[in-house]
């Protein structure tokens, strides 16, 4: 079986259930689809380059200004334009976590040092990285950090944040997961060194959409990033689903609140077949099996991760996306059924 770069793929999913893309089971909202329908009226003309209205509505929710708001074609967007913006030479990676980091930071030619989080200490981000945080000119961090799922304390976001701005490190810290979870985020602690990124995909349930943002303190590099990449960046389709989904709050309560229960479901009853589950926050798990295991799973029509591309992890590292209880326990059903052959 071929392993994708990500999950998700759409050749592979007709009559399977996806555990492989870590979107919202609750799907799309009502608002968001008929603002999306409603924009279809729009896609005769240019869309606005600048998401003036978009960025005003993010400025409001975080109590900051457009000016520090950057819209982007999804995160995945932003980590390449932010790349190419600062063209860092030295970089540090917590791995495993996404890939695409690296993945920027190698097409502008940027040398990589790669922090390896402990296996032992299931993958926690913790205040050891703080000894590789020299000689470097930009970090990523990823919480909560896909694959693991885990998010990085209070304590060692602040210290972070902290320690780049006295070392003049762009610290870039992608909370496109942050909503499924319970934490604050590294937002109490950001600075003029500090970007944090979100993704609108993902808790909204519009990953065909692409819609992410960027918010600094700095609007220096604020404009930097703006104006590095495409000019229309962000689809009138996607804006108009963006300004939807951010009057959706108790649809994103409700939301964390089920995944929050189904994961703790489905890490209870995976770990009773398998070799091991490792702690999460968000709506995914990371587990140890089988190194076959994605494969028998699709004989039954389910797709799951398989992690062994993952820097830092290898055969027998699996993802699973948390989703609604009956398919969740399609999954545990199929487990069961392998067991006991």
């Amino acid at each position: 079986m071929q392993i994708t770069e990500h999950g998700g793929n759409p050749l592979s999913l007709v009559g399977v259930t996806d555990f492989s893309a870590n979107i919202n089971p609750m799907g799309m909202s009502r608002s968001v689809r008929e603002a999306y329908i409603k924009s279809a009226s729009e896609i005769e003309r240019y869309p606005d380059p600048y998401c003036v209205k978009l960025r005003e509505k993010i400025a409001e929710k975080l109590n900051t200004i457009p000016e520090k708001i950057v819209c982007g074609n999804g995160a995945d967007d932003l980590i390449y334009r932010i790349v190419q913006a600062f063209r860092p030479r030295r970089a540090l990676l917590c791995v495993p976590t996404f890939s695409e980091y690296s993945k920027a930071l190698r097409e502008c030619g940027c040398e990589i040092t790669e922090h390896f989080l402990s296996e032992e200490n299931g993958f926690e981000v913790d205040h050891s990285l703080i000894d590789k945080l020299h000689d470097v000119d930009i970090f990523f961090l990823c919480s909560p950090n896909n694959p693991t799922g885990r998010t990085v304390s209070q304590d060692v976001l602040a210290k972070t944040a902290e320690i780049c701005l006295k070392r003049d490190i762009l610290l870039v810290c992608d909370e496109s997961f942050l909503d499924f979870t319970d934490s604050k985020g590294i937002m109490p602690y950001i600075n003029g060194n500090v970007v944090i990124l979100r993704s609108m995909t993902k808790i909204y349930a519009i990953p065909g959409i692409r819609l992410g943002y960027a918010v600094f303190v700095d609007t220096c590099k604020a404009d930097k990033t703006a104006s590095t990449g495409q000019f229309w960046s962000v689809s009138s389709p996607a804006q108009a689903c963006g300004l939807a989904a951010l009057d959706e709050e108790e649809y994103v309560r409700n939301s964390a609140v089920y995944i929050k229960n189904e994961r703790e479901y489905l890490m209870s009853e995976i770990n009773k077949y398998v070799e091991k589950v490792y702690p999460s926050d968000a709506n995914y798990i990371l587990f140890k099996a089988e190194d076959d295991l994605d494969e028998k799973l699709f004989s039954q029509a389910l797709l799951i991760r398989n992690c062994s591309n993952y820097i830092g992890l290898g055969n027998g590292f699996f993802r699973v996306a948390v989703r609604r209880h009956n398919e969740n326990e399609l999954l545990i059903k199929a487990l069961r059924r392998l067991r006991n052959g």
